[in-house]
Parts: structure tokens; sequence; C-alpha cells
């Protein structure tokens, strides 16, 4: 008999015990519900095996699989039936890859990795048993890269980011340990995980070819990176980001404008949502709201209050509160 459990929160099936002729109908439809919906395409003539094991968690999901040699396709038919934006980010461990989508193609070894934007046809081939890491990450979550993710979509992470190592090792092992985690430091590894998985596409991103139309793209990029980095210092303005990476005030103020914001106002409001992170983290519990908000760039407290309030519609004491009663009635509710 297979395993086979897919949960909200879990996911681990595999072909064993199965007549052979049914182990590819059975995975095919393990991968559609569990991870996303692909067509899968045996290769002819060979015997077939395949396991996962995996977690869903806020925004993210992460299985290691293996499995003997096949393709999958991500075809328009599935893409309209999907109900979210999302990456597919595939990680090798042993084995060899290739992927292939917007007209490029790459083959991937172990320690290699590359992203596939699931709004769009893709296909991935493995000649020969394989194992690998597969993400699943909700668009959203790094939405001000997500203009540029076409230009990277089938390139190698390894040749193009120095970080890949780093986010490989780390990857590895929150795989292994994603299961195990409890909520407060799952939430806690996954925006970690996805700010080093960030930090990656940037430097593949920096490193692809950049149509001439894309400049001012890019420069927004720069802009909103230089910001996430120093949201911390008090002196975070126009004129220390125009210092610091060379762009003139008004260009930068221009970057802004075509998305009916300034630069100003987007510090403040990045500062404000890390403020609000940081305030319904159960591991920031101890911290006073006074110290969070000087954490973030505040150094008025009564200024940072009613910002809050303006945005979140709650005081910072109150929206603390609320996420406490959320998490508590969670913690009963299990």
């Amino acid at each position: 008999m297979s395993t086979s459990t897919v949960t909200s929160t879990s996911i681990l099936a595999s072909t064993a015990g199965l007549r052979q002729h049914d182990k590819f109908g059975y995975w095919q439809d393990v991968v559609c519900r569990a991870l996303v919906d692909l067509e899968c395409r045996p290769m002819s003539g060979m015997a077939f095996e395949a396991s996962v094991e995996g977690s869903r968690l806020e925004g993210l999901s992460v299985a290691r699989i293996e499995a003997s040699a096949h393709r999958v396709e991500r075809q328009p038919s599935a893409i309209a039936r999907a109900s979210e934006e999302s990456l597919i980010f595939n990680f090798v461990l042993s084995g060899v890859a290739m992927a292939q989508q917007d007209g490029r193609s790459v083959v991937l070894r172990a320690g290699d990795g590359a992203v596939c934007d699931a709004q769009r046809p893709y296909s991935l081939r493995f000649d020969d048993t394989f194992k690998i890491i597969t993400i699943k990450l909700a668009r959203s979550a790094i939405a001000h890269r997500a203009g540029s993710i076409h230009r990277i979509t089938a390139t190698s992470f390894g040749e193009s980011s120095q970080m890949c190592p780093i986010l490989f090792g780390y990857l590895v092992s929150f795989s292994k340990q994603a299961s195990l985690l409890p909520p407060a430091a799952s939430e806690k590894v996954v925006r970690n995980f996805t700010e080093l998985l960030a930090a990656a596409l940037d430097e593949v991103i920096l490193a692809s070819p950049l149509p001439l139309s894309e400049y001012r793209a890019t420069a927004l990029m720069r802009v909103r990176d230089f910001v996430e980095r120093h949201l911390g210092v008090c002196e975070l303005d126009t004129a220390m980001v125009s210092t610091a990476l060379n762009l003139s005030p008004r260009y930068i103020n221009k970057l802004f404008e075509a998305e009916n914001t300034s630069l100003t106002r987007y510090i403040w409001r990045r500062r404000l949502e890390r403020a609000a992170a940081d305030l319904q983290d159960p591991a920031r519990a101890g911290l006073g709201i006074s110290a969070i908000a000087m954490a973030h760039g505040f150094n008025d407290l009564s200024h940072f209050s009613r910002a809050f309030r303006q945005r979140f519609d709650l005081s910072p004491r109150a929206y603390r509160a609320s996420g406490i009663a959320s998490g508590a009635s969670t913690a009963s509710a299990a």
C-alpha cells in the first residue's frame, strides 16, 4: 500500500507498494494536489518510483522530492485554474534537472537551483533518478521584485548569485525541520528564509541582461533595497539615499511618482509595516512599544502612535493585543 497524507499543513506520499501501472497516475494526482498543478509524463519503458515529504507554512510550501526519471509541464489550462500567483523554486540535491521557461533553458546539478513563474508555461525534465527541494512561494512575498522575475526564469542561481551556497545550506536544513517547528518559530524561519531568497534573487536579477527600458525599474529596486537595509537609521531620508546610490533626489522621486507615492512616504510605510510585524511577533513580546518604534527609525513615540493608528486603524498597544488574542484563540483551538 502507498502512503499518502496531504493536509493543510503536511505533505507525505510515496508510490511504494502500488502496482506499477498505477504509480504514475497516483504521482500526478499527488503533485497536482500537494504542490502545483502540473502535467507529468513518464520516460518510455522505464520503471517509476517517487516520494515527497513536505510542509505548508504561511505563504510558503517546502517539499523534498525523490523520483525516477520523468518530465513535468505547467500548461495554460492549469494556469487558468490557479487561484493564486506563485513562484516555484527548484534546488537540486542529487541528479540533474533541466528547466525551461520564457525561451530559456538551464541545466541544474547538485547545489544549484532556478525559479519558474507559475503564471506562465514552463517545463522540467529529469533524465535519471533525482532528489530536489521544491519551494512554492506566494508572489506577493517578493512583490517589489516580481516585475523583474521574467528576466531570470530558468536561470542558474549558482552561476549568478554568491548567496546561492548560503541559501542552499539554509534550505536543506529548513526542509528537514519545517514540519517540526512550532508556529512562532515557523513564522520567523519563513521570514528569514524569504529575505535570504530575495537577496539571492536580487543578485540574479542584477546579473541578468537589462533592456534599456528597464533601467528605471532597476534604479527603483536599488533604492528600495537600500531603504530596507537602513530602515532602523533615524537619519534615513532622500539625501542619504541620493548620496549612497549616486542618484539625484529629483530622479529618485520621479521613480516613486510612477507608483503614486514618494520616497519619504515609502520609508514611513515600510517602517510602520516592520513595526507592526514585530508587535505581533511572540519572540518580541518582552520588548516595549517604544523600543520597537526606535528600532525601526522612529524617535518620537507620539508621532509613531499617530502614524500607526492612521495606517492600521488601531493604536500600537491595541494592535499588539489583537495579535496576542488571535494567537491565544488559535492555541486553544489546537
